[in-house]
């Protein structure tokens, strides 16, 4: 076996030194047998090396081919318990709890036991969650009611706010540019100026996913449009994070808040660059949309007004929610805690709103748990994602011989798996890495703050005070509180819950991983290149723009290019940028760089992340310019920023090019 693992990596080595590979024109890397080391532990061939389910749940696998009246098996989420890691080359130290354990006490629906109970509930949850004009579905503060948002009129409207004399005959095309939204093949209809939309099946216009033209209940069309969840959770691939979203701006170009019966536009915003948000914003989600407000609570005043705020965060994708047994970047909640899915969704605070969550927080979950990560549309090299699969799989990053200066994570056999979760069928059958081959696929280790290394202010911001307040709020399923750990649901990262383990970041599955760019938890590295070849990663960039037609040059603004054929670089894994030297426009050498060194903070940034450090609100402040300069400059990435860094994963600069590139090949298959 070593022989042949020693052939397949010295072929692999052989077809990186043939090709002519570059990287931004580039001579092609020069490789060599040694730089791609034989590994000594994989385990025998009774497996393929490739092979991946996509993401989604397992359950929807199995039942693919059953009829309805088969039973589940039980979640393979919840045999992530302590133990489960204890020798084994994958670590695991966030546990799935079950919150649903007494469904009378929480109000809600527990999950489906059987193969007709799963279709059933996902249906109902296709129709809650997609959109599309469906009857019932759902939209911002309005549960799936029928008021919506704004209008249709509005959203006619919104082009005499772009500065051009008439409605442009691609005005759709342009909505979605401007507003950083997605337009999807199916059909998702708002009538035009002059339609009834009753007469024309709900109008011949065509909706971004992000809205949906709402309908009553005997399905009549309203005219009224809700934004939906895929504002944030739906950027060029259906449930991947919207990592194109200016959503401020189209509030701001309304000239209202999207709030109902709020008439102006509220002076915050929900990301500070092009593509990223903090939509987990504990105090503003908790103190007004919940209307969670105790001021006896003794954690109250530490949160409500010294917690600092968590920054920019780029959207986890949907296709990973079958696979992690904790929500969000830092593991805050767990994945069982259905009703957060909902959270902005919610009908109005109080039980009638609640109400509305616990009814619905079971079909939405089980929908979304459907969702599979597209494949990549490209070819694929097998040899060298055969190879690359062997790399992360059994090579230790902390081998003697690479001197790692980082820290080594306590378990786990140092590969990339060992954070990230085995999907190599061969490895998912070791059980020298698994306990069992259903955990193929799940990832579950929050990798301590120090370790990791990336940009802290998303774990600083989950206080003791946030996680002791948060705790008895609606969303975090207060009826499940426990002096028993292990039955506890509620906030998840409070000290009587996660006991030793160590604040810090959720090591992402990595299901659709090449859809999923930019990565880290504030979307500040553009490609997986970056992210393991740290030295390279750029302090200020900017992603390419979407061409702009001919005759419209200069007169629109476009959002980033999605074009995979011509904006995505297949070699780094990830879309296309320009790095922006310090001094242009929308870069100013006095605050956003240092013109003497574009890798140091500016004094007067510095100054200013103080001021967002010190509280969770001063960061929100501020209403988009409708200005289409501004707009520009809001594309452009700054790692200077509060919360924006693009430090940290540090232990993968021990790899070599070549098997950069061969990990690189193998993730393209996942």
């Amino acid at each position: 076996m070593k022989i042949e693992r020693a052939l397949l990596l010295g072929v692999t080595v052989f077809w990186l030194a043939a090709c002519e590979q570059t990287f931004d024109g580039q001579p092609a890397v020069a490789v060599n047998p040694g730089d791609v080391p034989a590994i000594e532990d994989a385990p025998e061939k009774q497996f393929p090396l490739l092979g991946s389910r996509h993401g989604g749940h397992a359950w929807f696998d199995f039942c693919e081919s059953q009829p309805d009246e088969t039973r589940l098996p039980p979640d393979p989420r919840s045999l992530v318990v302590p133990g489960v890691e204890q020798g084994k080359a994958v670590i695991f130290n966030a546990w799935w709890k079950n919150c649903h354990a007494d469904p009378v006490a929480v109000g809600e629906a527990e999950a489906a036991q059987t193969c007709g109970e799963l279709r059933a509930q996902a249906a109902q949850g296709r129709a809650l969650i997609s959109g599309n004009g469906a009857i019932g579905a759902g939209w911002f503060f309005g549960g799936s009611g029928s008021q919506g948002n704004l209008t249709a009129a509005d959203y006619n409207r919104l082009w005499q706010r772009w500065g051009m004399d008439a409605r442009p005959d691609n005005f759709d095309a342009l909505v979605a540019q401007r507003y950083g939204m997605t337009i999807l093949p199916t059909r998702n209809p708002y009538p035009l100026p002059g339609e009834d939309p009753n007469q024309t099946e709900g109008g011949s216009g065509q909706l971004p996913i992000a809205l949906t033209q709402l309908r009553e209940a005997d399905g009549r069309w309203t005219g009224n449009l809700g934004i939906t969840c895929h504002i944030c959770h739906t950027g060029p691939y259906y449930g991947n994070g919207n990592s194109l979203g200016e959503f401020g701006q189209l509030e701001a170009d309304l000239g209202r808040s999207a709030a109902p019966g709020v008439p102006f536009p509220i002076p915050v915003q929900v990301g500070r660059t092009r593509g990223t948000n903090n939509a987990l914003a504990l105090q503003i989600i908790t103190l007004l949309i919940a209307q969670d407000i105790r001021p006896l609570d003794p954690s109250f005043l530490p949160f409500a007004l010294l917690a600092p705020n968590g920054g920019s965060l780029d959207t986890p994708a949907w296709w990973n929610m079958g696979s992690r047994p904790v929500k969000f970047q830092d593991g805050f909640l767990a994945m069982d805690a259905l009703r957060s899915d909902l959270g902005f969704y919610v009908p109005g605070p109080g039980p009638g709103g609640f109400d509305w969550v616990k009814r619905h927080a079971r079909i939405g979950d089980t929908y979304l748990m459907s969702i599979k990560s597209p494949p990549y549309p490209g070819p694929i090299d097998t040899a060298l994602a055969e190879a690359g699969a062997i790399l992360f799989h059994a090579k230790d990053l902390w081998a003697p011989n690479l001197r790692n200066p980082v820290a080594r994570p306590q378990g786990g056999n140092g590969s990339c798996a060992s954070c990230h979760g085995v999907y190599s069928p061969r490895y998912a059958n070791d059980p020298t890495f698994l306990a069992t081959p259903e955990l193929a696929g799940i990832s579950s280790y929050i990798v301590p703050r120090d370790l990791i290394g990336t940009d802290p202010q998303r774990v600083d911001s989950d206080t003791e005070a946030a996680e002791q307040y948060g705790r008895n709020n609606f969303f975090a399923y207060p009826e499940t509180i426990n002096a028993d750990p292990a039955l506890d649901c509620s906030t998840q990262n409070r000290v009587q819950v996660r006991g030793a383990r160590e604040h810090g970041y959720l090591a992402l599955p990595l299901h659709g991983v090449w859809a999923s760019a930019p990565y880290f938890h504030n979307g500040s590295v553009p490609n997986v290149w970056e992210v393991l070849k740290p030295e390279d990663r750029k302090p200020i960039w900017r992603r390419v723009s979407t061409p702009a037609r001919a005759d419209q040059q200069g007169q629109v603004v476009m959002g980033f290019d999605t074009d995979f054929a011509r904006a995505y670089d297949t070699q780094k894994l990830g879309w296309r940028y320009d790095e922006i030297p310090c001094g242009v426009p929308g870069n100013s050498g006095l605050i956003d760089c240092s013109a003497r060194d574009e890798h140091n903070e500016p004094v007067l940034m510095t100054l200013l992340n103080a001021i967002n450090g010190g509280n969770p609100y001063t960061w929100y402040l501020g209403v988009p310019s409708g200005n289409d300069r501004a707009l520009e400059d809001r594309k452009i990435y700054n790692t200077h920023r509060y919360g924006q860094g693009n430090q940290g994963h540090d232990f993968t600069a021990v790899l070599t090019d070549a098997e950069r590139l061969a990990v690189i090949e193998y993730l393209k298959t996942l």
